[in-house]
């Protein structure tokens, strides 16, 4: 059974419930300030606009008014960019690309809970080459980009080492669930992937742009004895034993 992109407990859907929370919190204080920063707004728009319409004419003084209101109200309410809901939607997307998959015979699951852990493994694929484990990471500033230096991988200015090494651990806790070896890649979503192919190898771990994931799964070597009945048994195991982790 594949769990549907999008929908309610299936990608993304931890990411995305721990963004709702974050969203709740964010607007809460938003009105805590608003008690503040508003009634100061109106001070400073009554006494800048009176200023320039007695300057000038009542009009301009009118517009000079609304426009620090306006200002002010959009600052208190500006929502801040979230993490967690840019996860969630890159979540759904790799959930996208990798539908076809399900439909070729491959089992694709989602969002599914490490036993024992508040961790959570985002896609597993299984097909005729074993079990891909598929993290998906949003990176999406155009100003930062993917690269290696000295086998080490970056993001921007920041060192990757540590999330490398979280997906290998979520790799190795999937394959000690399943009994059988899962190999952990990293899709890319945003920034550009070095390498002529779009992908690169670091500590074991494959780092693709999204978009490229779904051929470069179909292409790996097959492996003897993964069998469409392996397939399937393996997936029955991963819903018994990784249930879905939001919802």
């Amino acid at each position: 059974m594949t769990t549907a992109p999008g929908r309610r407990g299936g990608a993304g859907a931890s990411a995305r419930k721990v963004a709702e929370a974050a969203r709740v919190a964010e607007r809460t204080e938003q009105h805590r300030r608003a008690k503040v920063a508003l009634p100061a707004t109106a001070v400073c728009a009554a006494v800048f606009g009176y200023a320039a319409a007695t300057a000038t004419v009542w009009q301009v003084g009118l517009v000079v008014a609304l426009g620090i209101v306006a200002y002010g109200v959009r600052q208190t309410y500006r929502r801040a960019g979230s993490s967690w809901a840019k996860g969630a939607a890159g979540e759904v997307a790799t959930a996208r690309l990798l539908a076809p998959l399900a439909r070729r015979g491959y089992a694709v699951l989602h969002d599914r809970a490490i036993p024992g852990s508040r961790a959570n493994l985002d896609h597993l694929v299984a097909g005729p080459a074993g079990v891909a484990y598929v993290d998906t990471k949003a990176w999406l500033s155009k100003r930062s980009k993917v690269r290696v230096e000295g086998g080490t991988l970056r993001y921007g200015c920041y060192d990757q080492t540590r999330a490398l090494e979280t997906v290998i651990w979520e790799a190795q806790q999937a394959a000690r669930v399943l009994g059988c070896e899962v190999r952990p890649f990293i899709a890319v979503h945003g920034a550009k992937v070095p390498g002529p192919r779009g992908r690169v190898e670091v500590k074991g771990v494959t780092i693709v742009s999204a978009k490229k994931l779904p051929r470069l799964l179909q292409n790996l070597m097959p492996q003897p004895g993964w069998t469409a009945d392996r397939i399937t048994a393996v997936e029955q195991l991963a819903e018994r034993r990784l249930p879905p982790h939001g919802g």
